[in-house]
């Protein structure tokens, strides 16, 4: 439960600022009781991910995880190791996944994907470029026809989600080339240049993160 709630969050479904649906469809959603939702968070609470308030305009908010540069450099120093891993496996995985989707998109997957590239550049704001850019990755896995790829690519992704943003520069533009490049591979049916595409945009990202550690 907890763990679920935390995944939405760090692939964007909840973004800072929104609101959780009410306890009461939570659990339904969820398929859980309300004191599981209650505990589940309470614990949320405490790991500063939200916030509830009493109340007609009450409910539970999303915070910002956003951290200052003394407090994130040490956490990332200590998880940098599991990063690592976590990056290695999107690099196989997504790079695979963007070369079957090169090979076997439809016009619907092709739409869905423009569609998602154009939110990128509208959503320059850190927290909502972060939202677009899952929607965009797991647009290709979609494309690429398996559903275990799309699974473990989203899984991946919010493993190696880190609230980074502020230390990390050019993010925006390198990203949405790569992103450019990737949508271009795949309208042409290239499976070569969209995995190399797909490729140099995850090591771009672990790159960053690698800087904004030191």
């Amino acid at each position: 439960m907890i763990d679920r709630l935390r995944h939405a969050i760090h692939i964007g479904t909840y973004l800072p600022g929104d609101k959780l649906p009410p306890q009461r469809l939570l659990a339904q959603q969820l398929g859980v009781s309300r004191t599981t939702v209650r505990d589940a968070v309470r614990v949320l609470e405490a790991e500063g991910y939200v916030a509830s308030k009493r109340g007609a305009a009450g409910g539970i908010t999303v915070l910002d995880q956003g951290q200052d540069e003394e407090r994130l450099r040490p956490m990332l120093r200590s998880r940098m190791a599991e990063l690592d891993e976590a990056f290695e496996f999107r690099i196989a995985v997504e790079g695979a996944a963007a070369r079957l989707a090169a090979q076997r998109r439809t016009d619907d997957d092709l739409a869905r994907l423009r569609r998602a590239h154009a939110s990128l550049e509208r959503g320059r704001e850190t927290a909502r470029f972060r939202a677009a850019d899952n929607v965009f990755h797991l647009a290709v896995a979609d494309a690429a026809g398996n559903r275990y790829m799309r699974q473990a690519i989203e899984t991946a992704r919010a493993t190696t989600w880190m609230p980074v943003d502020q230390l990390i520069s050019q993010v925006f533009t390198s990203a949405h080339e790569h992103h450019a490049q990737i949508v271009h591979a795949i309208e042409q049916g290239d499976p070569e240049a969209a995995e190399r595409a797909a490729v140099a945009h995850i090591q771009r990202a672990q790159r960053d993160l690698h800087r904004a550690a030191e």
